[in-house]
């Protein structure tokens, strides 16, 4: 097991309390920017953080100062591994697990003095046939991955700090090419990066994958935004990577844009009833373009995305890029 001086770092808060439950004694640290929607550039990082946290505040509708407060604690909070003598990365297979680990081996392949870093990363497990994170596992299961973590290699930050360098970018050839390589050092990785591609829009409808999976849903039936969640989530997502504030934002663009309309209100999105306009109809089917209607412009990674004029685009499998 751990020691008092080792260092956990996950993307979220939802296994602190499993680790501890299970026996870890060491300290625990969520490093959770949501690499997987908005901005990315190649700014200094006092730059980089203002430009997230503002993202964030406006995306996910937070308070402005508290959200920058917060991700700059976070960040911050990351040069604290020399107080450690021993990092253990836990990570799973999604998108928003993988982006943010690439940030991490990027961080650490440029750090000093770097004491004892290990990964322990899953896409699947033995007793949860429907595995979708490492939230799902209980303290016992927690404790039984403890003998899988691997050394991080050279490899490992290499394939970080290239695939850190391929998001930021904004053209997305690089990244294209990494997400068709067999990464040993880290399998999981071409699979979120083929998923976070499939973000720029459909060469035909203008769509991203998200965008395209809710009409979908909607073009089946009216239900309540939860509902809509629920089912994309648990259904129809091929590698489910949003938290629910995450899909609020993706929903109000559709709304704000004319494809979706709320049929009865209510004071939390989960309840709204939502049914898909003519408008959203006609952009699914192709006799209309998402993006001469889109309210705002959104990035996919260092890619920006904007309304009515030319952007990169994927075919159907999203194995083709163009402008």
């Amino acid at each position: 097991m751990d020691t008092p001086e080792t260092l956990h770092i996950r993307c979220g808060s939802d296994i602190k309390a499993g680790l501890r439950d299970a026996g870890f004694a060491g300290g625990f640290l969520e490093f959770s920017d949501p690499f997987c929607q908005g901005p990315i550039t190649d700014a200094p990082r006092e730059s980089h953080i203002a430009a997230r946290a503002a993202f964030i505040a406006g995306a996910y509708e937070t308070d402005a100062v508290h959200t920058h407060s917060n991700l700059k604690a976070g960040y911050g909070a990351l040069d604290g591994y020399t107080n450690y003598n021993a990092i253990v990365l836990w990570f799973e297979h999604d998108s928003y697990d993988q982006l943010i680990l690439a940030y991490l081996l990027n961080y650490f392949s440029n750090a000093v003095d770097v004491p004892s870093l290990e990964l322990i990363c899953i896409h699947e497990h033995k007793d949860i046939p429907d595995f979708r994170g490492l939230g799902q596992l209980s303290p016992s299961q927690l404790k039984a991955l403890w003998p899988t973590k691997v050394k991080v290699e050279q490899e490992h930050l290499d394939l970080g700090a290239e695939v850190w360098r391929a998001l930021k970018a904004q053209s997305p050839k690089a990244l294209a090419a990494l997400s068709k390589g067999e990464h040993t050092a880290v399998q999981e990785m071409p699979g979120a990066l083929v998923r976070h591609l499939q973000q720029l829009p459909h060469g035909d409808t203008g769509l991203s994958l998200t965008e395209e999976l809710t009409l979908k849903i909607l073009a089946d039936s009216s239900r309540t935004a939860g509902k809509v969640f629920r089912q994309l989530t648990l259904n129809e997502e091929p590698l489910p990577y949003l938290g629910d504030l995450m899909f609020w934002y993706e929903l109000r663009q559709l709304v704000a844009g004319g494809a979706v309309s709320i049929v009865e209100d209510a004071p939390e999105w989960p309840g709204r009833m939502l049914a898909i306009t003519e408008l959203g109809l006609a952009v699914l089917c192709g006799e209309r373009y998402w993006l001469d209607y889109a309210p705002a412009p959104r990035w996919v990674g260092g890619i920006e995305i904007k309304p009515i004029t030319e952007n990169w685009c994927r075919t159907e499998d999203g194995g083709t890029l163009f402008k």
